[in-house]
């Protein structure tokens, strides 16, 4: 059976809902919105210079956004397994409406401050849920391959931002306040999508067994699979998901306590924890938030004629190329993706040092251009591997009665990681210039031996037999009510 005979129109459009979830962080991260306050327009220069206060501000600026992903995953710990994944999305939806709006309509780095922050919350919440979410509707087979919806609406929604910003800067250029006002106008855009295309999910089946509410959990299965209730493979599906579940959570939740304990779960965290920190620390964010600089400062290359198509076609290719990972994801599996991604990322970062040295010593502009390409790469390769694997990876190593704990404590991670590079970024490039970029080769040799020593192979299996990955620790009176059920099912079966 091929992958597509798993997928119909309707896992498909609740897929691709929660894609626009992702398009939502991604036009956030990538707008220049958030540049308001760091440059003005000199007439004489007819160019945009920097302001005397410019590394202050972007190290309040930048991180507000990231500091609310933080909280938003923090409250959504206490939302999804309380009222359920989709009453959490859609509450977050209206949140990171009113961030924007506040940020749209605010006029000051204060309200715009505020108004990141509040979209952040909204982020946070949607970067925990979304690729949870597709982990637990989406068949076994082709559960990586849906999981990589996520990193490619986040390629849109950069791509997407830098667009809309670029024609804003090229259109609008007698009124500066216009200019802004319409970039930031831009978040709207994915906002009000999201807003209401979210009330079109159904509930997980996952959840609704986990709450005992078995006949709505199999009505919701047969309506996710476009089968009825009472068709054989909807029937096989719904006993073997509720069976490892009534076992898994016989237990009952893992309380914080228990986390920190137990050996293979708290392994299990940590492991995903510093995945997540490395998911960042690998230069991401780096070059993304600050390739207009370094196409300026270390490469010579006019910022007024090239710098802004250059950030659209970079985030366009990567869109591109990020496409066939869906096809191999399943395919070579996750942790071979994840190990020699990072080896190419730190050979990447390695060329990006080397060809600024070169323009710095030889003034050769013809290495600025080759760097370029190196920077493409880079963003290709990621987007090809670290960008689609660790969410899904993430969203599917947990059983469902520790998954809202871990999958908050990896978005954490992932938001401390973020805060590390993108704040003191700016002071960092100031002092050590291009070799920075040996910092960031350093994490992806680091991030290369990590995934290579930690990571297991999570391809294939059903999210009930992720239990067994790192080591059960499952009692002997669990195990025997576990067997017990399993004969139960048989019985069933053979009487249905």
């Amino acid at each position: 059976m091929g992958k597509l005979e798993y997928i119909n129109k309707r896992l498909f459009f609740y897929v691709i809902i929660c894609g626009i979830g992702s398009i939502v962080y991604g036009w956030e991260v990538a707008s220049f919105g958030k540049q308001f306050g760091m440059y003005y327009f000199d007439p004489k220069a007819k160019a945009f210079l920097e302001t005397d206060d410019k590394t202050f501000r972007e190290m309040i600026i930048t991180p507000s956004f990231t500091v609310g992903s933080i909280c938003g995953a923090i409250v959504v710990l206490y939302l999804m397994d309380n009222i359920g994944r989709i009453k959490s999305l859609r509450i977050g939806s209206i949140i990171y409406l009113i961030g924007s709006l506040i940020q749209v309509f605010g006029g000051n780095v204060l309200l715009l401050c505020i108004g990141r922050f509040i979209a952040g919350i909204a982020s946070g919440i949607a970067l925990c849920l979304c690729p949870l979410y597709i982990a637990e509707v989406a068949p076994k087979q082709i559960r990586g391959t849906l999981g990589i919806v996520n990193a490619l609406g986040l390629q849109v929604g950069m791509l997407l931002a830098s667009l809309h910003d670029t024609l804003c800067l090229k259109l609008i250029t007698k009124n500066m306040t216009a200019q802004w006002k319409v970039a930031l106008g831009g978040l709207l855009i994915p906002a009000v999508f999201f807003v209401i295309l979210v009330w079109f999910l159904p509930e997980t089946p996952r959840y609704l067994l986990m709450k005992n509410k078995d006949d709505r959990a199999l009505k919701n299965l047969a309506k996710i699979r476009e089968k009825g209730d009472c068709h054989p493979a909807v029937v096989e599906e719904f006993n073997e998901m509720n069976t490892r579940l009534k076992v898994e959570l016989s237990e009952g939740m893992v309380t914080w306590g228990e986390m920190f304990r137990t050996k293979n779960i708290l392994y299990r965290v940590i492991v995903v924890c510093l995945l997540q920190m490395l998911h960042m620390l690998v230069g991401v964010n780096a070059i993304g938030y600050y390739s207009t600089q370094i196409y300026s400062k270390y490469l010579g290359i006019s910022l007024a004629q090239y710098g802004a198509w250059l950030t659209v076609l970079n985030n366009l290719i990567s869109f591109l190329l990020t496409l066939p990972a869906m096809k191999y994801i399943e395919n070579f599996g996750r942790k071979p993706i994840l190990k020699w991604g990072a080896f190419l990322l730190g050979i990447c970062m390695i060329g990006i040092f080397a060809m600024c040295l070169l323009v710095d010593t030889t003034n050769n502009k013809a290495f600025g251009w080759i760097c370029v390409v190196i920077m493409y790469c880079f963003t290709i390769i990621y987007g090809w591997s670290w960008s689609s694997v660790v969410f899904v990876f993430q969203a599917e190593v947990f059983p469902i009665r520790m998954r809202a704990k871990a999958n908050c404590l990896g978005s954490i991670a992932q938001c401390i990681g973020s805060i590390m590079v993108t704040s003191p970024m700016t002071t960092i490039m100031k002092y050590l210039k291009y070799y920075t970029f040996l910092i960031f080769a350093a994490f992806c040799f680091i991030s290369f031996i990590f995934a290579s020593v930690c990571i297991r192979e999570t391809k294939g299996l059903s999210l009930e037999e992720m239990e067994h990955l790192y080591g059960s620790s499952k009692t002997p009176a669990e195990k025997k009510l576990e067997q017990d059920l399993k004969e139960k099912k048989i019985r069933n079966n053979v009487e249905a």
